[in-house]
């Protein structure tokens, strides 16, 4: 298979999720702003302000990280089975 076709077909696998959550956030934006109090909403907005600043500190750069030291090592189990269980205890 060409390795570019296989690139985009992973990316659309793994980034639908991504555009489908930022599509049905901007769709329900007028429905939030009509029946929500100011109040209310900036609740929600300050929730996703939140979570924008934490998802970085959360995960803390594994993906950038995993893929250096994959090609490092070239010990695929030993890299991710310390990445996870050090994102699973940090959770």
């Amino acid at each position: 298979m060409n390795p570019l076709k296989k690139l985009l077909e992973q990316t659309a696998i793994y980034g639908i999720s991504s555009v489908v959550g930022r599509l049905l956030n901007y769709l329900l934006v007028p429905l939030y702003t009509r029946y929500f109090l100011p109040e209310e909403y900036g609740v929600v907005t300050e929730l996703y302000a939140y979570v924008a600043f934490l998802i970085v500190f959360l995960t803390y750069g594994f993906e950038t990280a995993f893929f250096r030291f994959i090609d490092k090592h070239n010990n695929l189990s030993k890299v991710f089975s310390t990445a996870f269980i050090s994102l699973l205890f940090h959770q």
